[in-house]
């Protein structure tokens, strides 16, 4: 039987101390109200513990803590609990008193770490985490600019999806291009100094029809390539092929580059994958770029991220070392300036030949330096390396295939082929 703590300290005093006891008891105050009795559901009991301790034993445990049962049915009990006990307030604590009694050492470990197919969302964002990664390994430098976009954003923000209650006149639109917002970081970085300006921004821009929401890639250069020491003359200034590099580095497949024109830009090319345009890059026109401050030249791009890149698993592929060497040729050729690279290397690439392992442009001449070569003419070498993984090659076999390769490039492309 539980004694109540006066009457039990009472007890002790006259034991130990040989207290004499008052026989009129003095209460003062009101004894705190019971808490309101708790239900208990065994079936929820065995869930959450996740082991089914008879019903027996889990009355007798909550018995042994002074509580009473009140009201019983066959999946349900109903708990008076004493006034001392008011943290017991819901089926949970109950249950908890249970696993106390019971040793939750007792309890099977549950197996929380399975496997889980990865979802769309999950691969965006791991996707745009590795980009992240990956252009701050090469020197870029992130920006981040409001979706709200002032009434007149210049060049690249026009006919955007105004707002019907803007906060302010700065944002009072939709932006519908990421570059606007980069301009403006260009210019404030110019006006701080900075020698060497790379950024990139990903974000949400906005369709000018509907509003429809789509997720962008923004770069910018200005500058020099690196921030050089001031003992060093003459450093080399950032160019298209620096922000070419980037652009191949995200991982479009199937990409290719295509001349095009457009207002604001004074070198313009759109960027494909496959035969669809997710972008353009180029080269800002003067005009335009001396308006943020920039003293070198500006180059931008924008470029779409579209759901096949977040979906993309590229495998790592191992291969043997080569045990065979190469043999190497040379094809040297004059054709029409407005023949384009990747025009040739399909013409090459085309002739299927298993031996030619690898082509790779070593030299160019067009513009000025090509005046010798006629009007409208520039001047393109290339080394083809063939090699074979089971034999060493003949030079004679070689000198058949390169032949033949010249042959289609006179053929298709009108080359003159030089020696």
């Amino acid at each position: 039987m539980i004694l109540p703590a006066s009457q039990r300290a009472t007890e002790l005093i006259c034991e130990l101390a040989a207290g004499n006891p008052s026989p009129e008891i003095a209460i003062t105050g009101k004894l705190p109200p019971s808490p309101p009795d708790v239900s208990l559901h065994y079936e929820r009991c065995a869930r959450l513990i996740g082991l089914a301790i008879p019903k027996e034993r889990v009355d007798q445990i909550l018995e042994g803590f002074g509580l009473k049962k009140v009201r019983i049915s066959e999946d349900e009990t109903s708990w008076h609990v004493p006034s001392y006990r008011s943290d017991i307030q819901r089926e949970a604590d109950l249950i908890e008193e249970v696993v106390r009694a019971f040793g939750i050492e007792r309890v099977p470990v549950s197996d929380r770490s399975r496997f889980t197919p990865a979802s769309e969302a999950d691969l965006t964002y791991d996707f745009e985490s590795a980009l992240r990664q990956r252009l701050a390994a090469r020197g870029l430098a992130e920006a981040r600019t409001s979706a709200l976009a002032p009434r007149v954003t210049g060049l690249f923000g026009t006919g955007a999806l105004e707002l019907r209650n803007p906060l302010s006149e700065d944002h009072v639109a939709l932006r519908p291009t990421l570059v606007a917002g980069l301009l403006d970081v260009l210019a404030r970085n110019v006006r701080a100094g900075a020698s060497s300006i790379r950024l990139f921004e990903l974000g949400h821009v906005f369709s000018t029809l509907d509003g429809a929401e789509k997720r962008s890639l923004a770069l910018i250069f200005s500058g020099n390539a690196e921030s050089n020491p001031h003992w060093r003359s003459a450093p080399r200034r950032l160019d298209p092929f620096d922000l070419k590099g980037v652009i191949e580095a995200i991982g479009i497949e199937d990409l290719s580059f295509r001349r095009s024109e457009r207002p604001s830009l004074a070198l313009s090319a759109d960027v494909l994958s496959g035969s669809t345009i997710v972008g353009f890059f180029g080269q800002l026109a003067a005009s335009h770029a001396e308006a943020t401050g920039a003293v070198a030249p500006v180059f931008l791009a924008e470029i779409e991220i579209r759901a096949e890149l977040h979906v993309q698993r590229k495998e790592l592929r191992f291969r043997e070392i080569e045990r065979f060497p190469s043999i190497t040729r040379d094809i040297a050729m004059i054709v029409p300036e407005k023949l384009s690279h990747a025009e040739i290397m399909a013409v090459m690439q085309e002739a299927r030949e298993p031996l030619l392992a690898n082509i790779e442009l070593f030299d160019l001449f067009s513009g000025k330096e090509a005046i010798g070569l006629g009007a409208g003419k520039k001047s393109l070498a290339y080394t083809l390396t063939f090699r074979d993984k089971t034999r060493t090659l003949a030079s004679d076999e070689i000198t058949e295939i390169h032949a033949k390769i010249r042959e289609r490039l006179k053929r298709e492309l009108g080359a003159e082929l030089r020696e």
